[in-house]
């Protein structure tokens, strides 16, 4: 993965770049949050050596408060190794109306029910609110 290195000694990554990070962590990590904790993150840009973090949130588990931007965070860092060298990181919440992900278990017997109301829900226009945005340095 090619990495730019600007004349400040922090690194930038490229679109194509992100996106394949993005990618990895949504399938291998963030799937998890989305279907569980109605909660989903996003990495948007890796900038100067600042990780850039959007976060839909349904505020059903997680709070969206610094405690959770700064896990979700530390969980996409400790991910990649291309943002291992980050030296802060900001991250955007917003609220969300409609579910991040479902899970269904085929031997349920209403599972039927359960999918047209996922599906119902789904069908929502989507509402986003930006409710927060923190920051942190890494030490």
């Amino acid at each position: 993965m090619a990495i730019e290195v600007k004349k400040n000694n922090f690194t930038t990554l490229s679109k194509a770049e992100i996106d394949k990070i993005r990618d990895q962590y949504v399938r291998g990590v963030d799937k998890w949050r989305r279907m569980y904790m109605g909660l989903s993150s996003s990495l948007k840009k890796y900038e100067d050596g600042i990780v850039y973090i959007e976060i839909e949130n349904t505020e059903k588990v997680a709070s969206s408060d610094f405690k959770t931007a700064e896990a979700i965070v530390q969980s996409w860092v400790g991910f990649s190794k291309e943002l291992r060298q980050a030296r802060g990181w900001v991250v955007y919440f917003h609220k969300t109306n409609v579910p991040t992900g479902f899970t269904i278990s085929f031997n349920d017997p209403n599972n039927k029910d359960i999918l047209e109301n996922f599906v119902n829900q789904m069908n929502v226009k989507k509402e986003l609110q930006l409710v927060n945005i923190f920051s942190g340095i890494f030490n």
